[in-house]
């Protein structure tokens, strides 16, 4: 960026110091960007919404390297968005649109970033809402409760079960579950805990980030469960599953 002296300044047109006064939320969202990414942040500070994209983004672009470690990813990524600042503008905006097409019946989900390494979207849920188990195909997933109440439960795809579950079945191994209140985070990786279910307690809207994002290819891959209502005999982890869809 040039310098300007004061001297400059003062000797500024009219027409030159409104077109300073329209590219000043630019520069700022420049410095924004800049000082995230640089690090200067406090480490413990509460992060606006364009330092948290950028602080995800340079976490993200790291998959491209070989010793790219999916567990410690994710508890990386879970850290920065155990500082985003939920009220935020950009954020609550989102969320008061939400909460605007809940009212008219119209339960989604909406995306506040996309981009190559990583996407990010905001989802919502009614009351008693219920999302069957998925799996996130070679993807991993972080999710943090930006308000409400929801009960998840995450699952792995056990491959070579000791006794083959009833043909056209599949295997599932309960990996944990949490109750998330707002701030809590859960996470999914592309080997670990990647099947997972969602009950709404409450209304709740989550912030979730996927990486890498959602594609054609793995959206054509993901597969939807039908769980057995109650675990195998003597092994209460294990469910069998029906495909519902591939």
């Amino acid at each position: 960026m040039d310098d300007y002296d004061r001297r400059e300044f003062l000797s500024l047109s009219l027409p030159g110091f409104l077109g300073l006064l329209a590219a000043l939320p630019a520069l700022c969202t420049v410095a924004t960007r800049a000082n995230a990414a640089d690090g200067r942040l406090p480490a413990d500070a509460a992060m606006h919404w364009e330092a948290f994209l950028e602080a995800v983004a340079a976490e993200a672009a790291k998959q491209h390297l070989d010793a790219w470690n999916q567990d410690d990813y994710v508890r990386r990524i879970a850290a920065i968005a155990g500082r985003l600042h939920l009220g935020d503008p950009v954020l609550t905006k989102a969320m008061e649109q939400l909460t605007a097409r809940l009212k008219h019946g119209k339960v989604d989900f909406q995306y506040l970033e996309e981009r190559v390494d990583f996407g990010l979207c905001l989802v919502q849920f009614d009351v008693g809402e219920v999302i069957k188990p998925h799996d996130h195909p070679g993807m991993t997933g972080m999710i943090l409760c930006a308000s409400g109440e929801i009960e998840t439960a995450n699952y792995d795809l056990v491959e070579k079960p000791a006794t083959p579950p009833a043909d056209g079945h599949q295997l599932l191994r309960r990996a944990g579950s949490q109750l998330l209140k707002k701030n809590d985070i859960s996470t999914l990786t592309a080997k670990a805990r990647n099947i997972h279910t969602l009950s709404a307690r409450k209304v709740t809207q989550l912030v979730d980030i996927f990486t890498p994002p959602y594609n054609e290819e793995r959206s054509a891959q993901s597969r939807w469960y039908e769980l057995a209502p109650e675990p195998r005999p003597g092994e209460p982890s294990l469910f069998e599953a029906r495909v519902l869809n591939g």
